[in-house]
């Protein structure tokens, strides 16, 4: 691929960055964060208000409710008459805090579990200040400080929090674990660094996913593995936070772009994440869909998460192409571009379909998720340039995939059908199911299929030769996709 052919690309994969649905949002970042703020506010003054009625209880739900200003005091008792309030800064804003949504979550949990009669010893393991401050420490004096202001915390400390530790293996369940290494100050260092030239990079690239990125977080829990592929992570129950664990061989290979599109994509989460939460009408909660990146069924949120921050990514590290100058390495992020995007052939129309079943009030209250299908589209569009500038024999091999990922989505599909489900995909036709129940015969994509049904969703084979046949031109992490 001739240089110049490479800056084109780049060129408009910057200008696709310029257009993200959500940068350019009628709702305002600072309307949705008080949105968020009031929503969150309302759902802890129930929850301070519900334990308070417990004999035993009063001191632990005073002290917690002091880390939120309007329902200190009794505050969460008068949840009418509070005043308004304008959310602030990421850092300043207690209802973003990761550590005291953890804690407010499980006091919650605890008393939905006894709703017929709380226990108070119970209720009680959630209202432990000394605890909560210990955590809270940790979140706010960080082990450093990256120049954009988001704090680095060694990810072992909160794993160490009996709260904290639950919502961290939600996110990672593979990490932390024992056997995994320590993260110590020298390597603290390596990926302070590492990230200050990752945030660099998108600032460059990206000024206005650079500022979402900042807004969106306070801080990361970082840490380092042993095996190649690096874990990213973040959860609307940890606001404000990310989970990084980055491998030393991305350490030792500076792969900066990697992590930049990396942290892009979890800044894509947590903003859409941020935007779906904060409005009034919810997106249905119904798993109908089947993801090309599951193997089972998924909500309309979950397709739209997946449309979102996939092609977000693809398009930074398509920007980052012009800035490799070694030959082999760029044509292997080629490579991965177009392995990782292949699946987003049936995702993005799957949005679509599940966008155009949405009602107005969700669509008038959330009229920016409209747009992610079209411009996900575009970004498709132009890997499939980048497809085109592959050796024939590789472009064969990423064309038969895209073929073998349709054809696991229809086998997928007839999966669900032979038990009972009825997804939504735009490229599902006729099917019809024998009368033993075992076998469906399905039109998918404008190919027949005829799909037994087995007890599991075992990988194809396909996908291991396709891997072997490109494997000098992708890196490893295709391997975990």
């Amino acid at each position: 691929m001739s240089a110049s052919r490479i800056q084109q690309l780049a060129d408009e994969a910057r200008l696709l960055l310029k257009r993200n649905p959500l940068m350019a949002s009628s709702v305002s970042l600072q309307r949705v964060a008080t949105r968020n703020l009031l929503k969150r506010r309302f759902q802890y003054g129930r929850t301070l208000a519900a334990a308070s009625k417990l004999a035993g209880c009063s001191a632990g739900v005073e002290a917690l409710s002091g880390y939120f200003p309007d329902l200190a005091d009794g505050g969460y008792t008068r949840l009418p008459d509070l005043p308004p309030a304008v959310a602030g800064p990421v850092g300043a804003d207690p209802y973003r805090s990761s550590v005291l949504a953890a804690w407010m979550g499980a006091l919650a949990r605890s008393l939905e579990w006894q709703a017929a009669r709380p226990d108070v010893q119970v209720v009680g393991r959630y209202l432990q200040p000394d605890l909560i401050a210990s955590d809270l420490e940790l979140e706010r004096q960080t082990a450093c400080r990256l120049s954009c202001g988001i704090g680095l915390v060694h990810i072992e400390s909160p794993a160490r929090s009996r709260i904290m530790q639950a919502l961290l293996r939600q996110c990672m369940p593979d990490y932390p674990r024992p056997g995994y290494p320590i993260t110590d100050d020298a390597e603290l260092d390596r990926i302070a660094d590492h990230l200050e030239k990752a945030f660099a990079l998108i600032a460059d690239l990206d000024e206005y996913g650079h500022h979402r990125l900042i807004a969106g977080l306070h801080t990361l829990y970082v840490g380092v593995r042993r095996e190649p592929q690096c874990s990213f992570s973040s959860s609307n129950e940890l606001p404000g936070s990310a989970l990084i664990v980055l491998s030393r061989e991305r350490l030792r290979a500076g792969d900066h772009a990697a992590t930049a599109a990396q942290l892009l994509h979890e800044a894509g989460n947590i903003l859409l994440g941020f935007y779906t939460t904060s409005a009034a009408a919810s997106l249905p909660g119904e798993f109908q869909y089947v993801s090309p990146y599951k193997k089972d069924l998924q909500t309309l949120e979950s397709i739209l998460h997946t449309a979102y921050t996939i092609p977000w990514e693809c398009a930074l590290r398509m920007a980052c192409l012009s800035t490799e100058a070694d030959p082999e390495r760029r044509a292997r992020k080629a490579a991965f571009i177009i392995a990782y995007a292949a699946r987003q052939v049936p995702l993005i129309d799957i949005a679509r379909k599940g966008i155009e079943r949405l009602g107005g009030d969700v669509l008038l209250d959330l009229p920016d998720i409209a747009a992610i299908p079209s411009w996900s589209s575009r970004i498709l569009f132009l890997v499939s340039q980048l497809l085109a500038e592959e050796p024939i024999a590789h472009r064969q091999a990423h064309l038969a995939e895209r073929q073998r990922v349709l054809d696991r989505q229809a086998w997928d599909i007839g999966q669900m059908l032979l038990r009972g489900k009825e997804p939504i995909d735009p490229r599902m036709g006729r099917r019809e199911i024998d009368d033993s129940g075992d076998n469906v015969s399905l039109w998918y994509d404008g190919k027949f299929h005829v799909i037994v049904k087995t007890p599991d969703h075992a990988m194809g084979e396909d996908y291991g030769h396709y891997a072997a046949t490109i494997r000098g031109f992708a890196p490893s992490e295709m391997e975990a996709m």
